[in-house]
């Protein structure tokens, strides 16, 4: 905060209205081009909890949210199904393009089969 000055930011957040603080702090970081502060472990597992709660999805594995490593994994299976793998290797931080292809390349025969059986669905 000392380089945005705290009067700044508590300037920011008392004419905020209805925008949330997180929203607020967001903007003003990003305005000032600073980065914000790294999230922890126990942060990201709050921030999945809270978002697991506010979708109202029920887990039937004994765990009462999802999990961060959950979201990566989905993330990354998500940019290589779409043939983004560089880019899925540049935002998890892989340090070779091999690794997304050896976690994920599985998916891919996955989709097909599922993409046919859908085809044939909407056929019947």
């Amino acid at each position: 905060m000392s380089k945005l000055g705290e009067y700044r930011v508590l300037k920011a957040l008392e004419g905020r209205g209805d925008v949330s603080k997180t929203d607020v702090l967001d903007d003003l970081l990003r305005n000032h081009e600073i980065a914000p502060p790294s999230i922890s472990k126990e942060g990201g597992r709050r921030v999945m909890k809270r978002l697991t709660s506010e979708a109202t999805i029920e887990l039937h594995d004994g765990h009462e949210s999802l999990k961060p490593r959950g979201a990566r994994r989905g993330l990354g299976a998500e940019l290589y199904v779409l043939g983004e793998s560089k880019k899925g290797q540049q935002v998890l931080r892989h340090k070779s393009i091999e690794t997304p292809h050896k976690a994920y390349r599985t998916l891919e025969g996955g989709l097909e089969l599922a993409n046919q059986q859908a085809i044939l669905k909407a056929d019947d």
